[in-house]
């Protein structure tokens, strides 16, 4: 008597929070690694999607397990989930696998990936010159197993396998409570299970999205130095008028103790040398562009209940946000002055704000434009600033090159322009004016005035504009 075939039968489970039949239709396609195994979760009348092999064999009875929990765990229209809380889908992605690997782990007591994973190309792409995000986020989905040892192994970098090892450690550390919460209220019925396991998925997303951004800084500072681009893309908003890019603006990188260094080449000569610094950016502040769910420790209706055990403030209820963010370049001279609470009142202003401050005298070992804020993230330490300016049009070139979507700039300045050496220059002054003038960035003189002018702007409202006429001859008023 032979032994009946096992066969991947997800329609035998019982029916899916938020899908409304079990209908599961093959692809076609025979995977034979895990990364090949794909459930596709529909909440329409539309059939759910699955790509798992139905071969006999330990290694293919592995595959079939974790598709099954794939179609348990996994997200019902991951794209309205994506769109809903404004993630990537690479990163929700790995946090799906991230909690099928977990739950195989609860379920059937073994590694998922032992015979199964072929992790050679994604190991090819860590070892090459600036992998990317996605490649990382990847790997990321192999935290906590066997496959994810062989990614490490095969990192020839070793700074950067340290800082891959880490990250794994703490997804593999975090994600599983979160997947047994998950497992738990996905078994369950009701709109408040739903909600909560939504929450821990985002909360699985946030911290794959947290460490990969971490180790992509880590790549960045450590790649090579590379030629400014020649030409720009027009990935940077609808912008007509013609401005360069970020990468067109890029020159030599260097490191001076724990500082690294940027020297940003401006377009036109007289200033002093523009050397950037970015700080790190420790502290989060009120959030991302776009729409997005704040936790507050104070409101009418629990959103986040899992931070009710991972968050000190016990942060459970949630306030809404929505911003088109915007890009401040603050003049940090000694006639105007800027501090830490300056820069809140800027951030408050709106969600997702880019700041950044200059005045010269530190160069050539020290920077005088800093990056102190960019998505929705702040310096905890402000630098020390010399008081000179300098690089005034330095700083509005890499500024705007900042620029997505068409987002609102704002130059905080007295419009007391220098150039090298920190002497006052007409010329330099009316190009900075021009220059203001035909890339549309508000002019203001304080840093209440540039919170004013964002609030106005991310309400549809137009601010008042001061129109500094160039001064030709003349001393500066």
């Amino acid at each position: 008597m032979t032994k009946p075939q096992q066969r991947f039968a997800p329609d035998s489970l019982e029916r899916r929070k938020g899908a409304r039949h079990t209908r599961f239709v093959s692809t076609g396609t025979v995977p034979t690694t895990l990364d090949g195994v794909q459930v596709h979760l529909s909440s329409s009348e539309r059939e759910h999607l699955f790509s798992v092999p139905n071969e006999e064999g330990p290694e293919f009875r592995r595959l079939r397990r974790f598709g099954l929990l794939l179609s348990r765990y996994g997200l019902v229209d991951k794209n309205r989930f994506i769109k809903r809380k404004g993630v990537s889908h690479e990163h929700a992605t790995t946090a799906e696998r991230i909690v099928a690997t977990n739950a195989y782990k609860t379920v059937f007591g073994g590694d998922p990936t032992i015979g199964v994973a072929n992790v050679q190309p994604l190991v090819n792409m860590l070892n090459s010159p600036t992998p990317s995000p996605s490649i990382i986020s990847a790997c990321l989905a192999y935290s906590g197993t066997s496959a994810g040892l062989a990614i490490l192994d095969g990192i020839k970098n070793k700074e950067l396998a340290e800082y891959v090892r880490q990250a794994m450690d703490r997804v593999a550390l975090y994600s599983q409570k979160y997947t047994e919460r998950i497992m738990y209220h996905m078994n369950r019925e009701g709109r408040r299970h739903t909600r909560m396991a939504f929450d821990c998925y985002d909360a699985i997303i946030t911290l794959v999205q947290g460490n990969t951004e971490n180790i992509t800084e880590v790549i960045g500072r450590s790649a090579p130095d590379r030629q400014p681009a020649e030409s720009s893309s027009g990935r940077y908003g609808k912008d007509k008028l013609q401005r360069r890019s970020e990468t067109q603006m890029h020159g030599t990188r260097r490191k001076v103790g724990d500082k690294h260094l940027r020297h940003i080449v401006p377009s036109i000569d007289g200033w002093a040398e523009a050397i950037l610094e970015k700080m790190p950016l420790v502290l989060p502040h009120t959030g991302r562009k776009g729409r997005k769910l704040i936790p507050m420790p104070y409101g009418k209706s629990i959103r986040f209940i899992v931070r009710e055990d991972t968050d000190p403030e016990q942060r459970v209820f949630a306030r809404k946000t929505r911003s088109q963010g915007g890009i401040v370049i603050v003049d940090c001279s000694g006639s105007m002055g800027f501090d830490s609470s300056d820069l809140d009142k800027i951030m408050d202003a709106t969600a997702g704000a880019s700041v950044l401050c200059y005045s010269s005298g530190n160069e050539p070992d020290g920077g005088n434009i800093w990056l102190v804020a960019r998505g929705g993230r702040r310096t905890s330490i402000m630098p020390n600033f010399p008081g000179n300016n300098g690089v005034d049009g330095p700083a509005l070139e890499y500024g705007l090159s900042l620029r997505r979507h068409n987002e609102p700039v704002v130059w905080v300045s007295d419009t007391r322009v220098t150039g090298r050496g920190d002497h006052a220059s007409e010329p330099l002054r009316d190009w900075c004016l021009d220059f203001c003038a035909k890339h549309n960035i508000h002019i203001v003189r304080h840093t209440e005035q540039a919170a004013t002018t964002l609030r106005k702007l991310q309400l549809g409202q137009r601010p008042e504009k001061t129109n500094y006429k160039a001064i030709r001859g003349r001393e500066y008023l």
